[in-house]
């Protein structure tokens, strides 16, 4: 496995006034380059936390967290959180501008990203104009805008309904992997992550540690909504909804 990412034995302790607490015990694993990958487990077990750690928001409590040479991360939150004064041309922008990145070349990369997303006609309008899955497209042009090698996805279609949510999940996997960028979703939707992974990693409860591994295969990968149809879903839908609601 070309590896782009590892993690080895990581944990966190926090400190508190009733004494320590224990979020993430000893998780290990890798990441390959050009991977979608997706982190299940139950509420509370310590997903965000390490997403938190390999930003750099939290400091690590031990272990080791190996990154290639030169590559980058990107943060895709939970919410699209854009900032509504700004239109979507500035949202879009807004990294860039923060990291002093504003070069013709990474304009014109935006300006790119907004035309074969389908938000050029757009850009003078605010945040407030556009459907809910507009805004997570806009989101995740705004992530890519830094040109980071590996996407951190949180719950990124959480807030939405239901049919929106198949559409845009849909509509990010299409561009993560027509921009040939390495993901790794956190995501309590179990059909969700068979859908869009090659592998899926089950976390236990917290202190949380890591169960399991599993492989992603279809006889014919397709797009989300195809691979929901795929006579092997059922089968992976079964086995990672036993596993997390063993609470082992």
């Amino acid at each position: 496995m070309n590896s782009i990412l590892d993690i080895e034995h990581l944990k966190k302790t926090y400190h508190t006034k009733e004494g320590e607490i224990e979020a993430i015990s000893d998780v290990s694993f890798s990441i390959a380059d050009g991977e979608f990958v997706s982190i299940i487990g139950p509420s509370g077990c310590g997903k965000s936390t390490l997403f938190s750690i390999l930003v750099g928001l939290e400091k690590e409590s031990g272990g080791k967290i190996c990154m290639k040479d030169g590559k980058t991360i990107g943060y895709m939150l939970q919410s699209d959180a854009l900032f509504p004064w700004l239109s979507i041309y500035d949202n879009a922008m807004i990294g860039l501008k923060i990291t002093h990145q504003m070069t013709k070349e990474n304009e014109e990369y935006v300006q790119h990203l907004l035309k074969a997303y389908g938000l050029s006609d757009f850009q003078a309008k605010y945040p407030s104009e556009l459907s809910g899955g507009m805004k997570q497209r806009l989101a995740l042009i705004r992530t890519l805008a830094l040109k980071p090698d590996i996407l951190l996805l949180d719950e990124p279609f959480s807030a939405l309904d239901y049919q929106s949510r198949l559409k845009v999940s849909e509509d990010v996997y299409n561009i993560i992997k027509k921009e040939k960028k390495t993901a790794v979703m956190i995501t309590h939707d179990i059909a969700e992550a068979i859908s869009l992974s090659d592998r899926v990693l089950v976390f236990s409860k917290r202190p949380c540690v890591l169960k399991n591994v599993h492989c992603i295969s279809f006889s014919k990968r397709g797009t989300p909504m195809e691979n929901r149809k795929a006579q092997e879903f059922a089968f992976y839908y079964d086995l990672l909804w036993k596993e997390i609601d063993s609470h082992v």
